[in-house]
């Protein structure tokens, strides 16, 4: 399993320290229209808020918050768009909006939070990149992203997660990590050319993907307690693949409602629980089911042209 990093943790564990005596009802405001913004914007202790927008040219838009209400809002328009927040501990909130219109720059949104109710809401119009990272308390985390080669990522660790990604349009990338707790998670996106992977560990997972549009891969893996998955892939040259380790797991994928040439669908289960669930239609199919040990069970449907199914139960 992957190590997750929590960037800037540290600095802000020693600003939460140093600044407790200096709480105040803080508030920061700034208004940017035109030409060659930088906004900076940090605030220790109390009942905190920072509000920005910003529109036109060379924004730049940084907030620290370190303890108490916490709140952040960064709102930027068109060209080299970069959104930070950072916050620590409380009721966090961090809401970030960015609207690129040129063809050639990408906008780019990090959202950091560490304990207590966190939420992480990231709105993308243009060539973007979202990264959301929660380590601890109440997560949830949303990204919407529209554009062209879009990525988002969200990483949780501890506690009550939930996260949804939908992206919209062609050759997007999404990822997920989900460490420990009530896990949930959802991906969905639209077009050609997509990736979509989620990685659930420890508790009451739930993943579901969904796909419309052709040659899009679909992967998901959860390790330990509750698993389910759920993959929906509609049209041709798609990959799903499910892989499940340990307690109750379940699966299920489909693909194409109708014709769809040249699509894959993997289920890999080991240990526990198990049931699987393959269904696709029509034309160059394959469709694979690798059980091993507990409980078993394994259903697949195939309509039409050059099907192929493969059931191994207490694999290898």
């Amino acid at each position: 399993m992957k190590t997750v990093r929590i960037p800037m943790a540290c600095a802000l564990m020693v600003l939460l320290g140093t600044g407790a005596a200096r709480a105040q009802n803080n508030r920061a405001t700034v208004q940017q229209v035109g030409n060659e913004h930088t906004a900076t914007d940090t605030q220790i202790g109390s009942r905190n808020v920072i509000d920005v927008s910003q529109a036109g040219t060379s924004n730049e838009a940084t907030a620290t918050q370190a303890g108490n209400r916490n709140s952040t809002s960064q709102t930027q328009n068109d060209r080299n768009a970069q959104a930070t927040a950072y916050q620590v501990g409380n009721r966090n909130i961090i809401s970030q909006s960015q609207e690129g219109r040129g063809t050639f720059t990408t906008s780019d949104a990090t959202a950091i939070q560490i304990g207590n109710d966190n939420l992480i809401s990231q709105a993308q119009v243009g060539n973007a990149v979202a990264t959301a990272t929660q380590a601890g308390s109440r997560n949830s985390a949303q990204q919407s992203q529209t554009g062209r080669f879009l990525q988002a990522t969200v990483t949780q660790v501890g506690n009550n997660n939930t996260a949804q990604q939908e992206q919209i349009s062609n050759s997007h990338q999404a990822l997920l990590t989900s460490v420990g707790n009530r896990n949930e998670s959802l991906q969905r996106q639209t077009d050609i050319g997509n990736t979509a992977v989620g990685q659930q560990t420890g508790n009451d997972n739930q993943l579901t993907q969904i796909q419309t549009g052709s040659s899009s891969v679909a992967s998901a893996a959860q390790v330990g307690n509750r698993n389910l998955a759920d993959q929906r892939q509609n049209s041709s040259s798609n990959q799903a693949v499910i892989e499940q380790s340990g307690n109750d797991n379940r699966a299920y994928q489909v693909q194409a409602a109708g014709l769809s040439a040249g699509n894959q669908a993997l289920i890999d289960q080991d240990s526990q629980n198990s049931f699987a669930s393959q269904s696709q239609s029509g034309f160059l199919n394959q469709a694979r089911t690798y059980q091993g040990l507990s409980d078993q069970s394994s259903t697949v449907v195939q309509e039409g042209n050059s099907n192929v199914t493969t059931v191994h139960q207490n694999h290898p």
